[in-house]
C-alpha cells in the first residue's frame, strides 16, 4: 500500500512539473526498508531482517545500474528510473518486471495514441530513426530529447504509467490481488 502512495504521489509531480523529486524516492527508500526490516525482524532474527533489507537495496541499485543507458541517451528521466527501480525494489524482480512491463505498455499506447492525434507519428519514427543511425555511425551516445529543442508535447508521463501498470500487474497477476 505504501508503493501506492509514492507512486500517485510521483505521477502527480511527474504531470505537473515533469519531474519527480529525490525527496520523494528517499522516502520511497527509507519506508520500503522499515518495512521490510520489520516483517522479518522478530526477536533474535536482527540477521534475517538485515538481509531482507540488503535484498531491498540490491534490487534497487541492480535495476537503477539496468535502465542508466536509457538516461544516459536522454530517453527516459532519472526520476522515471528511480520509480521503477522502486517497483522492483518493493514487489521483487517477477511481480516488478510485470508491473515496468505493463506501465511500458501504456506509456507506448499513449504515445502512439498522442502521435498519431498530433499527426507526427512519421516525424517522430523519422527522428528516431535518424537518432539510431547517428549512434551506429558516430558510436558516441548523444541526448535522444532534451527539453529545450524538443519541448513538452511529446512527453509522456512515464511516472503515471508506472503506477497504472504496477496498479494493473497487482490487481490481475499477483496471488492474493484485489481480484
Amino acid at each position: 500500500m505504501v508503493l501506492f502512495f509514492i507512486l500517485a504521489a510521483g505521477s502527480y509531480f511527474d504531470v505537473r512539473e515533469h519531474r519527480i523529486p529525490n525527496w520523494l524516492i528517499f522516502v520511497g527508500m527509507a519506508t520500503g526498508l522499515l518495512l521490510s526490516g520489520m516483517a522479518t525482524g522478530r526477536e533474535g532474527q536482527n540477521q534475517a531482517a538485515l538481509w531482507v533489507m540488503m535484498f531491498f537495496l540490491g534490487r534497487f541499485l541492480i535495476v537503477t545500474a539496468a535502465f542508466f543507458l536509457l538516461f544516459l541517451c536522454r530517453m527516459i528521466g532519472a526520476g522515471d528510473i528511480k520509480i521503477i527501480a522502486l517497483i522492483c525494489a518493493y514487489l521483487g524482480y517477477g511481480n516488478g518486471s510485470t508491473a515496468v512491463a505493463a506501465g511500458f505498455l501504456i506509456g507506448a499506447i499513449w504515445s502512439l495514441v498522442l502521435m498519431t492525434v498530433k499527426g507526427s507519428t512519421f516525424h517522430r519514427f523519422s527522428y528516431f530513426l535518424t537518432y539510431f543511425r547517428s549512434f551506429i555511425q558516430t558510436k558516441k551516445i548523444t541526448a535522444y530529447y532534451s527539453s529545450s529543442r524538443d519541448g513538452y508535447d511529446a512527453v509522456i508521463p512515464l511516472g503515471f504509467c508506472m503506477f497504472l501498470g504496477t496498479l494493473l500487474a497487482v490487481v490481475f497477476c499477483q496471488p492474493g490481488g484485489l481480484l
